[in-house]
């Protein structure tokens, strides 16, 4: 018998049992985007809910999971402490932890124990290469790769609470990273019946595609200009817009190298895409946007800079394709970093750049 993911990972685990036989769901990471996904996945009453929570597991024991929407309105989702319905394999593991690629022990690791043969493994997490070491962990489960346009945040509260909040956009784009010798009729079919739960959720955004890895190298372009940039600055969008003449031109050329990359490997990236992107951020009102990897690095937690630049950065040089100011910031992005020297760095990175150009011209 598998250990349990209590001894392994040191959390407890809570569920939301149903009387009929349906396919059970485990979500792994109740932060923003889990939670979310906890409460879409519950309120479909399409399937059973398992979530695992580790510091805040007391909390939604007591009071539920407070699930404030945009989308979908506001209410509370409740998890019982059942054991029983929560021990063993589990149809949909939905992986929405913070993708740490060297974290100790790794994902592959903590999950084992809730894999079965028929297990499909749905990766919510930003960057790109993340499917890499779960296919060479389980070469013969099916792995379901989404793309998450969903805005989230937790929302702090004072009784021990565990609040989530949605907003802006709800929904992901979904397929299948096909693993090699792999049953694409199987696959295709977990794919279809973890959407149409989803859809039953009230997640209607949410679509399918043939191609995830172009549509994660779409995602990465614009995680890499906004998650980077914002944390190495430790502001948001619009202020970064607003410091310099420059910015917007650094962070159009910024995405420009990424891009470069993905079509060198292949992909379909249609042509305008930074252009779009940056456009995208522009029109947002206010201050801009804030980004995961900003207050990972404000708090000084660890951040997503090995799948988010790590792996570009990596590509690019594998297939002789210039990314200097990808590299810089790959470099420089940790959570110790100093956001001053951070940004002398990306400006002379960008001077050099800059005179190159000319230089060529």
């Amino acid at each position: 018998m598998l250990p349990s993911l209590r001894t392994l990972s040191s959390v407890s685990r809570m569920t939301q049992t149903s009387a009929a036989k349906q396919p059970r769901a485990l979500v792994f990471g109740l932060g923003a985007i889990g939670g979310i996904y906890a409460a879409i996945l519950k309120r479909s009453n399409a399937c059973d809910v398992s979530i695992v929570a580790r510091s805040t597991y007391d909390g939604v024991k007591k009071h539920g999971l407070r699930f404030n929407s945009e989308k979908h309105g506001n209410e509370v989702a409740q998890f019982g402490d059942n054991e029983a319905a929560a021990s063993g394999s589990f149809d949909y593991v939905l992986c929405a932890n913070k993708a740490l690629l060297d974290a100790k022990p790794s994902l592959a690791e903590l999950i084992s124990p809730v894999i079965g043969p028929e297990t499909a493994i749905v990766l919510l997490q930003n960057g790109v290469g993340n499917e890499v070491p779960l296919h060479a962990a389980f070469p013969k489960n099916t792995i379901l790769s989404a793309v998450v346009w969903t805005g989230g945040r937790v929302v702090p509260t004072t009784d021990g609470s565990v609040e989530v909040a949605q907003f802006a956009r709800e929904g992901l784009t979904i397929g299948v990273d096909h693993a090699e010798g792999a049953d694409p009729e199987q696959e295709k079919a977990q794919l279809d019946r973890f959407v149409d739960i989803l859809h039953k959720g009230g997640s209607t955004d949410t679509v399918t595609t043939d191609d995830i890895q172009s549509a994660r190298w779409i995602k990465v372009i614009w995680n890499c200009a906004w998650n980077s940039l914002t944390a190495v600055t430790r502001v948001r969008t619009n202020h970064i817009f607003q410091s310099s003449e420059g910015a917007a031109d650094l962070s159009l050329e910024l995405m420009r190298e990424v891009t470069a990359v993905a079509k060198a490997k292949g992909l379909n990236i249609p042509d305008g895409t930074p252009e779009k992107l940056l456009n995208d951020v522009q029109v947002v009102p206010g201050p801009g946007l804030p980004s995961s990897m900003m207050m990972d690095n404000e708090a000084g937690r660890p951040m997503e800079v090995e799948v988010i630049l790590g792996t570009p950065v990596r590509e690019g040089k594998r297939l002789g394709v210039p990314v200097p100011i990808l590299t810089t910031l790959s470099t420089g992005a940790t959570p110790t970093g100093d956001p001053l020297n951070l940004c002398m760095m990306m400006r002379l990175t960008w001077t050099t750049t800059k005179r190159k150009a000319t230089e060529q011209e």
